[in-house]
């Protein structure tokens, strides 16, 4: 069997096609950047050009491409995507989801459900995966442990986004009522309500308030508005939880946004994926997973990467992460702000049991969240084993 794996920089490309190679499949990686992932005459005479020189077996990608969906439908070849970003968010992707030749896998279920009921077959749900091969392999140095120790930290975005900016010209109604989404869904976990509380007859009113406001050419979508409120949520979850752990212990923040008000906790910078986030998760006595409000269900990258490095994860509450693991036992959940800063007290101070659910979680995911595991299953799922 040979693939042909569509490099876009995805976090985990390196991972698959490792074990990709591990289990004796063929991979060929095409590296290029779609500036328009829906039509690039260039990329699509290369690829199909590749396609017809040599005996694939099957295109793959992380996330899901229109373009690859058309190449693949007109050259009658399996194409297969496999999320982890949520939602996908892409336009129109209705117009190819459906072609026969494809196998859409998303790790959010919540996200595979929302196409099942419209009728598609050919969606599928799988969760996400470590390559604990790898990460067994990094060694912490004494310079590491100087430089990365840390009672708390979060990996990721503040995600300081744009929903201010939108509001702005709305009316006194409409401002009043996505406040109120935000503070009430904020206060919820395992419970996402956004999509049936945005309406048609809501986004008409802020579009005419937009119209009014003299911004004829910014219209929302009903998608767009949810990500951007989803996002705002997050941004004030993160940045609440960072600043009051902050005023109690050594909290470090490893992302793109400083934080200005965050003052009591020490911003690095971004992490790499390979070489720095390993060490973070290993040498931080607690580790954050606060998940973007938009992943209604599913179990992000992060926390699975934080079990697969032997860290303690201390996470939000997620549905499928409540199928999957234990709480208190292979992880920790919390379910509210006040919640999160007690379970950081307690087994900051606890440390044997902090150690010890630290151990059952990484035997979880090395046992029961590897990639051979998954691509096996997309394989068969495909009819290519």
């Amino acid at each position: 069997m040979k693939i042909l794996f569509y490099d876009m920089g995805a976090y985990n490309q390196k991972d698959i096609e490792y074990s990709l190679q591990k289990m004796g499949i063929s991979c060929k990686s095409i590296l290029y950047k779609l500036e328009n992932i829906y039509e690039d005459n260039y990329f699509e005479k290369k690829v199909t050009l590749l396609l017809n020189a040599e005996n694939y077996s099957a295109v793959f990608s992380v996330n899901y491409y229109p373009i690859l969906a058309d190449i693949c439908h007109g050259l009658e070849l399996p194409y297969l995507s496999w999320s982890y970003d949520s939602p996908l968010n892409i336009h129109r992707i209705e117009e190819t989801l459906g072609y026969r030749t494809n196998y859409v896998f998303f790790f959010d279920r919540a996200e595979c459900e929302k196409y099942w009921n419209k009728g598609y077959e050919n969606v599928f749900h799988l969760p996400l995966a470590v390559n604990t091969d790898r990460l067994d392999e990094i060694l912490i140095t004494n310079q590491d442990r100087y430089k990365y120790a840390a009672d708390i930290s979060m990996v990721g975005q503040l995600y300081d986004g744009s929903l201010p900016a939108l509001m702005a010209p709305m009316g006194e109604f409409e401002k009043g009522y996505i406040t109120a989404l935000i503070e009430t869904q904020m206060r919820l976990y395992g419970c996402y309500f956004l999509e049936e509380m945005i309406s048609e007859e809501l986004l008409g009113r802020i579009n005419q308030a937009y119209a009014k406001f003299g911004q004829n050419k910014l219209k929302l979508t009903k998608d767009g508005l949810i990500v951007s409120v989803a996002k705002h949520i997050t941004h004030m979850e993160r940045t609440l939880l960072l600043e009051i752990l902050g005023e109690m212990y050594s909290v470090h923040l490893y992302g793109p946004d400083k934080g200005e008000k965050l003052s009591g906790v020490t911003w690095h910078g971004s992490a790499g994926y390979f070489d720095e986030m390993p060490k973070i998760f290993k040498l931080s006595k607690v580790n954050l997973n606060v998940s973007l409000k938009c992943i209604q269900s599913g179990i992000p990258l992060r926390a699975i990467d934080i079990m697969g490095c032997g860290g303690f994860l201390l996470t939000n509450y997620q549905p499928e992460i409540a199928e999957h693991f234990v709480d208190g036992e292979e992880l920790v959940m919390y379910t509210s702000l006040e919640d999160a800063v007690a379970k950081c007290n307690y087994y900051l101070e606890h440390e044997d049991e902090r150690i010890e659910i630290a151990k059952k979680g990484y035997l979880k995911v090395q046992s029961m969240f590897q990639y051979e595991d998954r691509l096996s299953a997309m394989l068969q799922v495909a009819g290519l084993l």
